[in-house]
């Protein structure tokens, strides 16, 4: 019986049916594309469903095509796995800052703040909910509790306001200005004869000078009105990091971190029950304080607390790991040597469910160092359990906070991307680790003349696939070549951050960039050769262009010029058969993103982008031609004709620009939902077709001279690293790579 999706017509039908009698699949397809969905018209909601459904809930195809025929079909999958389940309540305009998830009712809420000063509060199952307002500045702290039978939820901004709200009505509750510093953490406390208070951390800037009545505290507040019950005061120059409040006995507790002392209070009286200094937990000198958050958790059936120190190693203690230590909440003198993270990375979060200790540990985003690989995070079950793993972020977690969900572990973390995701943190999930993340596809014709496709990852290798059934048939790398890894530079730097394929003189070529020691590297893939030997060098394996470290490109095309296929490979233009260099642009090959070869009527050209400029060159003679200004957000270049006419498509902010080159004017435009991420051009028959991906993670193919729409393909959940598109025997197949991996093709029928 085929499948009634008359609900997706209507926004509140189709939020009520997410409890309906859908398989289960098609749900979580839907709870996954909830937000895209409701701001689609209708009938355009199934096409996206499906789209959702390839790139993350396969299982779900099936039945909706049994709701009516698509324009296009899964051709095959490869790479990473589907991300774990999660949904996106909510997106803010910047990082964000804080976020936490209360349990009223039957209903779980999920609040965050960032630095665009809003507070979003939503419900966790069908993402709906106000954004309150109320805080001027970027919001630090969130907290959910129970006052008086009513849920109330607190915030606190970096100009020190603490504010509260209902959160199922909206209403606004009191409003309060520190008298120094900020918020830094929230917490609800019992406190005497079973009332409620509100504990407030005040934390100042590392830049701030602390003056006499500035030292660190914690404010214990009346949650209704606002008023100060007491001061919590830690030592001089104490500024305090973090809350977390424990049970011990049938008292409440709360604790305070500073940078070098963790406090424990009674809240009903003020009393100091106990302190742990930073060269008491941690005697070694090479410790840098204490960073957040406090681990709550119970082991052997007694409460203990878990601080995490930051470490800086020799010789020139410039780089910084995470070590994990566990005191008794009881005797905070009695503790033990917990566990050591990797470098970069640290426990985000913890709770304990059903007995056991549950941690997430991700990178933490005090080094400065923002990888273009995604950020590694796990929820890891201290004890008997599988990991959880979530490495599908593309930038590094802010905050997170555990909380329940239809009877099951959630997690909602927020980053940098201004991203809010929620987790089912208790399935169980591993990857792949194919590659782990991509960077780039590109397409070639074998020796044979078969179709194949090269896709990059974010290790050292090339991946080549048979383009029509996914199969592997070989691939490339570093380590392949005989000399991968022999330079002193950490995993990041060993990944593929260019790639490039084309075919010259019969012959397959690929064309690959990323790793620091290499420059640009030139392969023959499919052959008994991994690469191409120098003639000098019979033992090499492959062709090195440039000098290596910076000068690794991530800017490579090919293209023919007159007959002949060169290489664009950053500043420099080669030719790939006599590997001769036949011309320099005088810019700095680094700062190139892009390249693509075309035509501006009889000339030649190279076109090249970097920041919000793409130049035009003659490729012969390295001439600079013509510069055209573009938004320095968003990715993808290409050339083509359309209508007879040589245009060039460029990806600026939520637009695709088309300009046309012989008159350097641009004809059109193409909005998009989100920052275009990357782009192609690619001829079916007598028609030019364009296919993008964007932030949002959408993959969409449009016809070129019409600039209409003609299908959503893909909806992951990161966002798109690279599309491609070419025709097989008469059909169109589209292919598509997420920052996280996962790379899909579609056959598309009727385009």
């Amino acid at each position: 019986m085929p499948l009634d999706l008359t609900a997706l017509h209507e926004a509140e039908l189709l939020r009520g049916a997410l409890r309906g009698p859908w398989p289960p699949a098609v749900l979580r397809a839907c709870r996954r594309a909830l937000p895209r969905l409701l701001a689609l018209p209708g009938p355009e909601r199934l096409e996206f469903l499906r789209a959702t459904a390839a790139a993350e809930e396969p299982e779900a195809l099936a039945a909706l095509a049994a709701a009516g025929p698509g324009t296009w079909a899964l051709a095959w999958e490869t790479g990473e796995r589907p991300t774990a389940f999660h949904v996106c309540p909510a997106r803010h305009d910047g990082p964000v800052r804080a976020v936490a998830v209360g349990e009223f009712g039957g209903r779980t809420f999920v609040a965050s703040g960032g630095d665009d000063h809003v507070v979003r509060l939503r419900d966790a199952f069908d993402q709906s909910g106000p954004d309150l307002e109320g805080l001027t500045a970027s919001v630090r702290a969130l907290a959910f509790g129970v006052v008086n039978g009513r849920p109330v939820l607190a915030g606190g901004d970096h100009d020190g306001t603490i504010r509260t709200w209902d959160p199922l009505t909206g209403a606004r509750g009191f409003a309060r200005e520190t008298t120094a510093g900020h918020p830094s953490a929230l917490a609800f406390v019992a406190a005497e004869s079973g009332r409620v208070l509100l504990a407030v951390a005040i934390g100042y800037d590392d830049d701030e000078i602390l003056a006499a009545d500035h030292d660190g505290r914690v404010d214990l507040l009346d949650p209704v009105t606002g008023e100060l019950v007491r001061e919590l005061r830690a030592e001089w120059d104490e500024t305090v990091l973090d809350l977390a409040v424990a049970k011990l006995g049938e008292r409440t507790v709360l604790a305070s971190l500073g940078y070098d002392t963790l406090y424990v209070w009674d809240p009903a009286t003020g009393e100091r029950l106990g302190t742990a200094g930073l060269n008491d937990v941690w005697p070694d000198l090479e410790n840098d304080g204490f960073a957040p958050p406090l681990l709550v958790g119970m082991w052997n059936g007694r409460p203990e607390i878990g601080v995490v120190v930051r470490i800086e190693h020799p010789p020139d203690y410039t780089v910084q790991s995470r070590e994990s230590v566990y005191l008794k909440l009881e005797n905070l003198g009695d503790r033990a040597r917990g566990r050591g993270f990797d470098r970069d990375q640290g426990p985000v979060a913890m709770t304990t469910h059903a007995r056991q200790n549950v941690m997430l540990v991700a990178n933490h985003t005090d080094t400065g160092r923002a990888w273009e690989r995604p950020a590694k995070a796990v929820i890891t079950y201290l004890g008997d359990g599988t990991d959880v793993h979530l490495d599908a972020d593309t930038r590094l977690i802010t905050a997170a906070a555990f909380g329940s969900l239809e009877g099951g572990l959630c997690l909602a973390t927020a980053g940098l991307d201004g991203t809010v995701q929620l987790w089912d943190a208790q399935t169980p999930h591993r990857h792949r680790r194919i590659g782990y993340g991509g960077s780039g596809l590109a397409l070639f014709t074998t020796a044979q003349g078969a179709p194949a496709l090269a896709v990059g990852t974010h290790s050292d290798t090339v991946l080549v696939v048979d383009a029509v059934s996914g199969e592997k048939i070989g691939s490339v790398g570093c380590r392949q070549s005989g000399r991968g890894h022999d330079c002193d530079l950490s995993p990041y730097d060993h990944c593929c951050r260019g790639l490039a394929a084309g075919n010259a003189a019969g012959r397959p070529y690929l064309a690959s960039s990323g790793c620091a020691a290499y420059g640009t590297m030139l392969w023959q893939p499919l052959s008994k050769i991994r690469g191409i030997a120098r003639k000098d060098d019979a033992t090499g394996g492959r062709v090195t262009f440039g000098t290596g470290g910076h000068a690794s490109p991530t800017a490579l095309a090919f293209g023919e010029v007159d007959g002949r296929v060169l290489l664009a490979a950053g500043a420099e233009v080669w030719d790939p058969v006599t590997q001769e260099c036949v011309a320099r642009l005088p810019r700095w090959g680094f700062a190139l993103s892009e390249s693509a070869f075309g035509r501006a009527g009889d000339q030649p050209v190279l076109a090249t982008r970097r920041d919000n400029e793409v130049d035009l060159w003659d490729p012969l003679t390295g001439r600079h031609l013509q510069v055209l200004d573009v938004d320095d957000t968003g990715e993808g270049l290409a050339m083509g004709r359309i209508a007879d006419r040589d245009v060039l498509a460029v990806a600026s902010g939520r637009y695709v620009h088309l300009w046309d080159t012989t008159a350097w004017e641009r004809r059109e435009w193409i909005s998009h939902t989100s920052t275009v991420t990357c782009l192609s051009l690619a001829e079916h028959g007598d028609r030019l077709l364009l296919v993008t991906g964007t932030e949002d993670g959408t993959v969409t193919l449009w016809d070129a001279a019409s600039q209409r729409r003609l299908a959503i393909l893909g909806a992951f959940a990161r966002p798109v690293r690279s599309v491609a598109a070419t025709t097989i025997r008469g059909s169109l197949h589209v292919y598509g790579q997420s920052h996280y991996g996962r790379v899909l093709a579609w056959r598309v029928d009727a385009p």
